[in-house]
């Protein structure tokens, strides 16, 4: 009876030892000490190499550039699974919901698994979870409209609190809208053309551009430390959204030389095909 006893006992010891041993493998937490303490200074600037935009048969000059924004992405490299939620951080909302950071915008500053979907971490390996961790990054999605007007000098976007890190690729996106001045377009361009022999013709372009793009920050990107303001600039190259427009073949209305889905198609298509590669990110 004693030695049933015994056995009783032990079993007992092993089992709570087995049960403890299990509580303690819990996955690894961020370290307390990581605050939202950095932050960016966003503006946006027009890039010419002289006070007029060369185009082909002469010169474009621009009063107006407006072009509305719907979101502005910045992927984050911080070596960290962090989720950036914006200045007002109490802890308690998920992935996808919406902060409103001191500039008045929305800020959604995700964590690397937020995909859309279901957080399986759970079922994943340890070696699934380590590869997770390298290859994703937080995102700060900066949520618009941003409507500016670039055509002579910079516009202030604001300025957004961060996690320390390295930000190394930027996701733009236009929007439609329905408001001034845009009235169902995304850019709408107001200037003059002036050809080889000196006359001036007044030009109107707008364009429902709606697509995203990519784009890498210059360099090796730009990496916030904490307690500092990095200012980030998106720029906006006239040289190369204007480059290989054939204004000297372009159609008058009225008096007037108009680029949009009714009028001058063929420029259009060129202009919105060189967007892509005319938008640069960079740290002043």
């Amino acid at each position: 009876m004693k030695a049933l006893k015994l056995v009783l006992v032990s079993g007992t010891f092993v089992m709570a030892a087995l049960f403890l041993s299990a509580c303690n493998k819990s996955e690894p937490t961020m370290p307390l000490t990581l605050s939202q303490s950095g932050s960016i200074m966003l503006k946006a600037e027009s890039k010419t190499t002289s006070g007029t935009i060369p185009v082909i048969g002469g010169d474009l000059a621009l009063s107006v550039f407006d072009v509305n924004l719907a979101k502005i992405q910045i992927q984050e490299n911080s070596g960290f699974d962090v989720e950036q939620e914006g200045e007002y951080n109490d802890g308690d909302i998920d992935n996808e919901e919406t902060e409103t950071d001191s500039s008045g915008f929305d800020v959604e500053q995700e964590g690397e698994n937020n995909d859309g979907g279901t957080n399986d971490n759970e079922a994943e390996t340890d070696e699934e979870l380590e590869e997770s961790e390298e290859s994703d990054a937080s995102d700060i999605t900066l949520n618009g409209p941003f409507s500016l007007n670039i055509a002579s000098g910079f516009v202030e976007i604001g300025s957004f609190d961060v996690y320390p890190g390295t930000f190394k690729k930027v996701d733009v996106t236009f929007s439609i809208s329905s408001e001034q001045p845009y009235n169902g377009n995304s850019i709408v361009m107001n200037g003059e053309f002036t050809d080889e022999a000196g006359t001036t013709t007044p030009v109107i372009l707008n364009s429902k551009f709606d697509k995203s793009f990519e784009t890498l920050l210059s360099g090796n990107g730009i990496t916030v430390t904490a307690n500092t303001t990095v200012p980030v600039t998106i720029i906006f190259d006239f040289n190369k959204i204007f480059s290989n427009l054939n204004f000297s073949s372009a159609t008058v209305t009225n008096g007037t030389l108009l680029i949009d889905d009714s009028h001058n198609t063929q420029l259009l298509t060129t202009f919105e095909k060189n967007l892509n590669n005319s938008v640069e990110f960079e740290e002043d």
